[in-house]
């Protein structure tokens, strides 16, 4: 005689990094957490008017949550919100990083594997985003950190090609190779080299060790900015073997005039299915 066995139940903090419909009233999340790693579960009724569930699974919400395990999707239920980051809401440009930024977690995490330090870089920097008035640097000390929390920090002190110290002095940078290459020693056959001034180099070996408030007031030209972009995305796609679907949406809003009203755009495609 067997006797079933009792659904698991636990409650646990997460971040809304996807969501999508099912079926006429019913929502699927994806959330990003701190124990459990990458949670997919349904919220019955979430789309129904009234919901007490409802809305507070909204994209890019650091909620608690409910959760009765099962063999496919997870039910959700009890949920409520710890920080809805409205600030990242009332602003496109915002609105935007924080979509790249939350897709990146979902692609680091994995389910039932805790990753700890990675929530805290998610909600940290989604505080910072919702109130700094340097997003750009925001989001590259996200991506540095998240490189440095997966063990593929870039090597920026020596020579991939050759192992000899760099000389203070522009150099290039190969993603197949993980770091830094020295301007004499060019891989034959490596043809991805990016280019990395001096001033971009020590602006990653700042990101590779200070925090989100230093972070926050540094400065960067817009040449740096740029390398610093191309360098850290070619690095995060090498890793990933793709690249990510917020990237659009992210560098559309970057080139618009006018990006502050998030009302007038759907929600990022990265983010809904």
């Amino acid at each position: 005689m067997t006797s079933k066995q009792r659904p698991v139940i636990y409650t646990t903090d997460g971040v809304v990094v996807r969501t999508s419909n099912l079926g006429e009233a019913d929502r699927i999340i994806t959330l990003v957490t701190p124990v459990h790693g990458l949670i997919r579960g349904v919220a019955k009724a979430a789309r129904k008017p009234g919901s007490k569930i409802g809305g507070h699974l909204d994209l890019l919400k650091h909620v608690s949550v409910s959760v009765r395990e099962t063999r496919t999707l997870h039910g959700l239920s009890q949920a409520s919100t710890i920080n809805g980051f409205r600030g990242i809401r009332d602003d496109l440009e915002r609105f935007s990083r924080a979509s790249y930024v939350s897709e990146m977690s979902e692609r680091f995490s994995v389910e039932n594997g805790a990753n700890q330090p990675l929530f805290r870089l998610l909600t940290d920097v989604l505080a910072s985003l919702e109130v700094t008035g340097n997003p750009e640097m925001a989001m590259h000390f996200f991506e540095m950190r998240l490189l440095q929390l997966s063990g593929f920090a870039p090597e920026l002190s020596r020579c991939v090609e050759t192992g000899i110290e760099l000389e203070p002095a522009n150099h290039l940078y190969s993603a197949n190779l993980g770091g830094l290459v020295s301007n004499e020693s060019r891989p034959i056959g490596e043809s991805a080299l990016l280019p990395a001034s001096l001033n971009t180099i020590k602006l990653l070996r700042f990101l590779s060790r200070t925090d989100i408030y230093q972070a926050d007031v540094m400065k960067a030209g817009e040449d740096e900015n740029r390398q610093l972009t191309r360098i850290l995305r070619a690095q995060i796609h090498h890793v990933l073997d793709r690249g990510l679907r917020s990237e659009p949406f992210m560098d559309e809003v970057r080139s618009r005039p006018s990006h502050r009203d998030v009302s007038k755009l759907s929600q990022s495609p990265a983010a809904t299915e």
